[in-house]
């Protein structure tokens, strides 16, 4: 058995596994909207209780959070069509995967959060020459 990785975030930082579960349920359905295999294997990976997302949260939240991120995935495959070499900033990034589904080799792209998400997010997602985290309020001024 795999040691599962223990999260300590804050009541608002534990949003972020909202649309993360959202994705990974969608993702292991027999014919998903949207396939996100990362999302799958970080929920499988941390030790996190989320009965409470399937006891409490129902399809209409989930696809949702579906419809968001396909839309998301729209827009910004949009702006790469007109901008391959362009720049991407994910504000309140949590554990989000657009990077991973809409990567065209070229586009610079950064992801700030809270430092402890920042922190969470290095465990399951690295860094690149064309991928930069930001350990940071988006309220602060110096990033």
């Amino acid at each position: 058995m795999t040691t599962k990785i223990d999260v300590s975030l804050g009541h608002i930082q534990k949003t972020l596994f909202l649309p993360l579960w959202g994705r990974a349920m969608e993702s292991k359905k027999p014919h998903p909207l949207l396939i996100d295999d990362l999302a799958v294997k970080i929920i499988d990976s941390v030790n996190f209780d989320f009965s409470l997302m399937s006891k409490n949260l129902d399809d209409i939240i989930q696809i949702a959070w579906i419809k968001r991120s396909l839309i998301c995935d729209q827009i910004i495959n949009k702006f790469l069509s007109h901008n391959p070499k362009g720049t991407i900033i994910n504000i309140g990034c949590g554990l989000d995967t657009t990077f991973e589904r809409i990567d065209n080799g070229y586009l610079t792209w950064y992801d700030l959060d809270l430092p402890d998400v920042i922190e969470l997010r290095r465990k399951f997602i690295k860094e690149s020459v064309r991928r930069k985290f930001i350990a940071s309020s988006f309220l602060e001024k110096a990033w």
